[in-house]
């Protein structure tokens, strides 16, 4: 019989093509075939790990639950009530469960009955209706989108746990944006002496404080305060039953590299004099709106670390009220009401930001009525000693300084001088010894003049009243007798 079939008209075709697939039948099964095959490995792998996350959420919650019973019963005492610590606190001991780390954080903190907010946000007053709010989140690796189990519950105090012979303190601490600054270690130190650390509210809340003064403090050692103190305090005596509310700002620090005009790096500038301070300004300091600091013997001073004021600092040189450019005198009147300085804007960890810090040329003239005195050293005083609008004060640090004596240019050989001096009063004074040039031959020979340096020039003072007069057209004059 013959193998190949024939169709109707008698022509052969070989195997008939119902008789298996063709080529594209076969890719297009086996395509579907390897969908499917994928769609249903997806499916089983979404499926371990919705049962690993639900497997997981299942352990934080018990790790959760059981850290919040550690605080019930703690609450529940009430001895015990009263040390809970507060802020927030990191567990991850023990927390190891089938191979996977899981992390508890805990915050704690104390909130008004009425109020969600912490008690640091609450006025003074009784330190009574105190609740505890416990916040237990639970995370572990690898969570991707999943969110951390999260319980919170608010605890009230068992009777007995406030005691009526008890304050109590907080302290609320911002950074230098007025945002609440979270994890800051605060101390309070008087008869009992508590550390803890601030809350998401930026809360450090001390209950249950025996009465007395106690000194409550920034101890981070990280910052530096909006007064430019490294560890910033406040003393505060606290009452039986009260509260005394407190606020700290506290934030990284910054640095200002401030340069002095001079010869040697501005062309045609004077040398600054000997004894020069550096000075900041903002009117966040207080009391007298500027910090001060003794100047490098360079012409380039770095200063201390500086609190990163978002306004930024005023640079100047000189330590008195009446050397800043916006500064203020005894009654609160601007010395310079039209100056208007471009502030250095400073951020939290920034490093040496330049800054300038102006000088004004004094050209000074010295003579006898024998003739010029050359070879002597001048030198100038601040005077703060004019009544208002015109007394000045002097700071160093962030506390009151002293008048500084500054060292002029030495006089040359027709008795000039020219040096760059900063604004304010000054009382110059130029002398010669005996047995020298155009001096007598009996005695020294002084002579004084008062100036007030401006930032249009230098004038002539009224010494009674330290009010400007005229305005020097030239040399300031000195006759020594």
């Amino acid at each position: 019989m013959n193998s190949r079939s024939r169709t109707a008209d008698g022509h052969g075709h070989g195997i008939n093509d119902r008789d298996g697939f063709t080529i594209i039948e076969v890719v297009v099964a086996m395509t579907i075939l390897v969908v499917a095959l994928l769609g249903s490995a997806l499916l089983f792998e979404n499926a371990i790990v919705v049962s690993g996350n639900t497997r997981n959420r299942v352990v934080a919650a018990n790790l959760a639950t059981a850290a919040m019973e550690d605080v019930r019963g703690m609450a529940a005492d009430p001895l015990q009530f009263g040390s809970i610590p507060q802020g927030q606190t990191v567990i991850t001991s023990g927390q190891l469960v089938n191979g996977i780390q899981y992390t508890v954080t805990q915050d704690i903190s104390l909130v008004g009955q009425d109020s969600s907010t912490s008690s640091c946000d609450s006025p003074p007053g009784p330190n009574t209706g105190q609740v505890l709010k416990v916040n237990e989140s639970v995370t572990w690796p690898s969570m991707g989108g999943t969110k951390p189990v999260v319980q919170v519950s608010t605890l009230a105090p068992p009777v007995g746990a406030y005691s009526p012979s008890t304050g109590s303190i907080g302290v609320k601490v911002v950074d230098s944006t007025g945002a609440n600054a979270q994890n800051i270690n605060v101390q309070v130190a008087g008869p009992t002496t508590r550390t803890q650390q601030t809350t998401a509210e930026g809360c450090a809340y001390f209950g249950f404080l025996d009465p007395g003064t106690y000194v409550a403090s920034i101890i981070e050692g990280t910052g530096v305060g909006d007064q430019e103190a490294a560890t910033p305090a406040q003393t505060r005596p606290i009452s039986v039953g009260q509260t005394v509310s407190l606020q700290f700002a506290y934030d990284a620090p910054a640095t200002i590299s401030a340069t002095l005009p001079s010869p040697a790096n501005t062309p045609g500038a004077p040398p600054h004099p000997t004894g020069l301070s550096i000075g900041v300004a903002n009117t966040g300091l207080q009391p007298s709106s500027q910090f001060t600091f003794p100047a490098a013997a360079g012409d380039t001073t770095t200063s201390p670390s500086l609190f990163p004021f978002s306004n930024g600092y005023t640079v100047f040189a000189g330590n008195c009220t009446d050397n800043n450019p916006l500064g203020k005198d005894t009654s609160r009147n601007p010395f310079y009401p039209t100056a208007a300085p471009v502030p250095v804007n400073v951020d939290p960890h920034s490093v040496a930001v330049p800054g300038t810090a102006p000088l004004y040329t004094l050209a000074l003239h010295v003579q006898s009525s024998l003739g010029p005195i050359a070879g002597s050293t001048p030198t100038v005083t601040e005077t703060t000693s004019y009544p208002a609008p015109y007394a000045a004060v002097c700071t160093n640090g962030t506390g009151t300084g002293s008048a500084p004596t500054l060292g002029l240019v030495t006089l040359n050989a027709t008795g000039d001088s020219v040096t760059g001096l900063p604004l304010g009063h000054w009382t110059i004074t130029a002398s010669c010894a005996s047995n020298t040039a155009n001096c007598s031959t009996s005695r020294s020979l002084t002579g004084t003049v008062k100036v007030w340096v401006k930032p249009d020039g230098v004038y002539a003072v009224n010494s009674a009243t330290g009010a400007s007069t005229t305005k020097f057209a030239g040399p300031v004059t000195v006759v020594v007798s």
